[in-house]
């Protein structure tokens, strides 16, 4: 039997005051080159070994064109003929590996996955440093990977908006995540993205800028590979 939530929650009153104006949620705070942080996390249950690497991105509130630049520079790393995963996973380097954005209202996250291949474990980290200190070059995408990455990023919101379900949870997110306006002008704003927008977002967020990198490992691994310092790895 379903109880109605009127029955339930019926003679609840409301608040007198805002909450979030009483408890305000608290900005994260810019990260210095000092606050880079690196370790090396030993799990008996890893069978491969995974890296990740994070940093404090674009928000809705502060820096919202960067949000959808970042969208499409995530979108073209995901393409199969990417420099990204021709030259660490196509070349044998890497078993997976992408970049991915979450958009937020209070500093959205970006993170690069990867998991290296244990046979070329090494020259891995090597490998990814190169990618990322390409991200920002003239010719790292062609112009044909900028416009595909546009249209899947357009094709997916449009699809999401055919479906009901879909359609009501994807618009309540927006709304507390950005606004409305977000939402309906996202696929024309996606469209303007040009080349030196995704420069100037690689800049500001990625290349050269603090990050935490985490290694996680099997005890046997770690032996194998004599890894300790996790920063060595990319140099």
């Amino acid at each position: 039997m379903v109880v109605p939530l009127k029955t339930i929650f019926g003679d609840w009153k409301p608040c007198e005051f805002d909450p979030f104006q009483k408890w305000p949620i608290p900005e994260a705070s810019a990260l210095n080159p000092l606050d880079s942080l690196s370790f090396v996390n030993l799990s008996e249950n890893a069978r491969v070994p995974l890296l990740q690497v994070g940093w404090l991105g674009p928000d809705t509130r502060r820096d919202v064109k960067n949000t959808m630049v970042a969208d499409v520079f995530s979108e073209i790393l995901s393409q199969k003929n990417s420099k990204f995963q021709t030259q660490l996973v196509d070349s044998g380097y890497a078993l997976n590996a992408g970049l991915n954005y979450i958009t937020q209202k209070f500093t959205g996250p970006i993170t690069l996955q990867l998991i290296p291949n244990p046979a070329k474990f090494k020259n891995t980290f090597k490998a990814l440093q190169d990618q990322i200190n390409q991200f920002d070059a003239e010719d790292y995408y062609s112009d044909a990977q900028l416009e595909i990455a546009k249209i899947k990023l357009s094709n997916q919101e449009k699809y999401g908006r055919e479906v009901t379900s879909n359609y009501t949870h994807s618009l309540t997110f927006w709304w507390c995540s950005a606004s409305q306006d977000y939402y309906f002008n996202y696929i024309q704003e996606v469209k303007k993205v040009s080349r030196e927008d995704i420069q100037n977002y690689v800049r500001k967020y990625i290349k050269g800028q603090p990050c935490v990198k985490g290694l996680t490992l099997n005890p046997g691994m770690q032996k194998n590979w004599n890894v300790t310092d996790l920063d060595a790895l990319f140099k």
